[in-house]
């Protein structure tokens, strides 16, 4: 073989193994204790109408009668996904609420097992502006592994969404700046030139909010929810010019917040 192929396949098979290492696996997780009330009030908001949900180290919800309701909702706080200097475009996500809801015997002697409810969810580049509610599928019977009520999903950015991003993206690359692949410096000087950038496009993945609703039945409290994000994203990225602007940023969620 001649030296000019063999450093072609040389070449080829560093790109290769390259390659095989350039997607970052992640995931974030959101646990919320609704038997204790710092836990819980820190972690989401509920609202009932008339407002009747409260906390009790039994868990949120209300104590009338078995047979009645009070339809309501939990919103939880913005859960950072994806890296500090790259956000993800796609996520999965997988909610639980405990307990599952119990058998009601009426007055007349019928029983009936209540809704589980709804579950949503949606996304964020800066924790200030949203994409719309997605609904959750519910998974039912409950895999081997589950508790309680499970809801599973996906939340993605189509490409044509990221165009005006990804051009901006490569502008940013060829400017003289501490590290081209930082996308949280690139989202800071997007905004300087334009602040309602993300008023016309969410171009990324950076934070993830939840919605479940419900009829809380009587007596039977939500006692905790437990949320799991995961993702998948790119991780070719060229070096830091300044060492300083990638130091210890691996292990961080995405962080940028508007104002």
């Amino acid at each position: 073989m001649n030296p000019s192929l063999n450093n072609l396949v040389a070449a080829a098979a560093v790109f290769f193994s390259a390659s095989l290492h350039a997607a970052i696996e992640g995931g974030n997780q959101l646990s919320i204790d609704f038997t204790k009330q710092e836990d819980a009030t820190a972690k989401a908001l509920w609202w009932s109408r008339p407002e009747k949900l409260g906390l009790t180290a039994q868990g949120l919800g209300w104590d009338e009668s078995a047979n009645t309701s009070v339809d309501g909702w939990i919103h939880t706080k913005p859960l950072a996904v994806g890296m500090s200097w790259r956000p993800a475009v796609s996520v999965m996500v997988r909610l639980t609420i405990d307990p599952t809801p119990k058998e009601i015997t009426l007055p007349n002697g019928q029983t009936y097992t209540p809704f589980i409810g709804q579950a949503f969810a949606r996304f964020s580049p800066d924790s200030k502006h949203w994409s719309t509610w997605q609904v959750l599928n519910t998974t039912y019977p409950l895999p081997k592994d589950a508790t309680g009520r499970l809801f599973t999903g996906r939340l993605g950015v189509p490409q044509s969404e990221r165009l005006e991003y990804t051009d901006l993206l490569q502008a940013y690359a060829r400017l003289d700046v501490p590290w081209r692949s930082d996308e949280e410096a690139l989202v800071a000087w997007i905004l300087a030139k334009d602040p309602k950038f993300f008023e016309r496009s969410l171009p990324f993945i950076g934070y993830v909010e939840f919605l479940f609703e419900a009829s809380f039945q009587g007596g039977q409290r939500i006692t905790a929810l437990k949320a799991d994000v995961s993702y998948v994203i790119n991780g070719v990225h060229q070096a830091a010019r300044d060492p300083e602007a990638a130091r210890n940023r691996g292990g961080l969620p995405w962080r940028f917040k508007s104002p």
